[in-house]
């Protein structure tokens, strides 16, 4: 073999690899990414997506606070569907007890039945530790803030919307003052006959019970057909105050389930960003490297077949 032939050989290898060289530093100079070899230990590269990750996870914290505030106010909102058609069904009883020759020692114990169903109803109310429905001793109504909805100013700064519910509107028992709880405080006036009333429908044992001369509305062989009027009465005002507590916790479980939404539309666009500029920048400027460090070594071993070639042709 001639070395007319490995010279020219030669010649271009050393200078395609010194480019090939050139090159690759460039790259690496240029790209924003380390080695993908050694990426996962260049805190550098991630420091956009550091800054944008606390924001995402502020964002879980709000979503999990929505979402305990629409469990908070659907449990209210079923309970008291479920009181109120208790509550309707003892005013039936009621109503049907006035009838000549009925059993209404009979009636008093289905409506004691239901008395207990509307306790239990009342109780199972709660979720997270809070119960709209119910005061315990030592407790008064409050005012509840609940995350509603985030919105995103144009500088990417979030703004917590709240609303508030007073529970004063909901409570239907209370065991501190019987006059906190519509079931328990005394609705006292007159029937259309002229005959006055003043009854509340559960004992909740309150601290402070209802007012002196306030009766228990319940039935036995003596209660007159003037007292069940009485009670129908006040079973009147009982229902439409439940009415108008459930339209309160309903209108504010509808402000807290549409904030949600607004939540986790804002939560996964925040996620996508990030994933999608990590992801990007990760794809293009590594592939973009490896693909010059491929080159790099092609030319290396073309320049390196050469040398051994031409080493070859001197030893002969």
């Amino acid at each position: 073999m001639s070395s007319d032939l490995l010279t020219p050989s030669l010649a271009r290898a050393a200078p395609m690899a010194s480019a090939s060289a050139s090159v690759l530093e460039r790259t690496m100079r240029q790209s924003a990414v380390p080695d993908p070899e050694t990426v996962a230990d260049a805190s550098a590269y991630w420091s956009i997506a550091t800054t944008m990750r606390p924001g995402s996870l502020s964002m879980a914290s709000v979503q999990e606070a929505n979402d305990i505030a629409v469990a908070v106010t659907d449990t209210a909102a079923l309970g008291l569907e479920q009181a109120t058609d208790i509550v309707a069904q003892i005013q039936q009883k009621l109503i049907f007890a006035k009838a000549v020759g009925v059993d209404r020692e009979g009636i008093n114990a289905d409506i004691s039945q239901m008395k207990t169903d509307l306790g239990t109803a009342i109780d199972e109310s709660s979720f997270n530790g809070d119960n709209w429905l119910k005061m315990e001793a030592g407790g008064r109504p409050k005012v509840a803030s609940l995350i509603a909805s985030v919105t995103v100013g144009e500088d990417r700064s979030l703004s917590i919307n709240m609303v508030d519910f007073d529970t004063a509107r909901s409570t239907l028992v209370s065991r501190q003052e019987a006059r906190d709880g519509t079931l328990t405080r005394a609705y006292g006036g007159s029937t259309l006959a002229g005959v006055p009333y003043n009854y509340f429908l559960l004992d909740a044992g309150s601290q402070e019970p209802a007012e002196a001369g306030a009766r228990e509305i319940r039935l036995d062989r003596g209660t007159t057909s003037d007292e069940i009027d009485g009670m129908i009465s006040s079973l009147n005002r009982v229902l439409i105050d439940m009415v108008g507590a459930s339209a309160a916790v309903n209108s504010t479980r509808n402000q807290v389930t549409g904030g949600g939404l607004g939540v986790a539309a804002i939560q996964g666009a925040s996620e996508l960003g990030v994933s999608r500029l990590v992801d990007s920048e990760l794809s293009e400027q590594g592939v973009h490297l490896m693909a010059e460090k491929v080159q790099e070594q092609l030319q290396s071993s073309s320049l390196n077949i050469a040398n051994v070639s031409m080493t070859a042709w001197l030893k002969l």
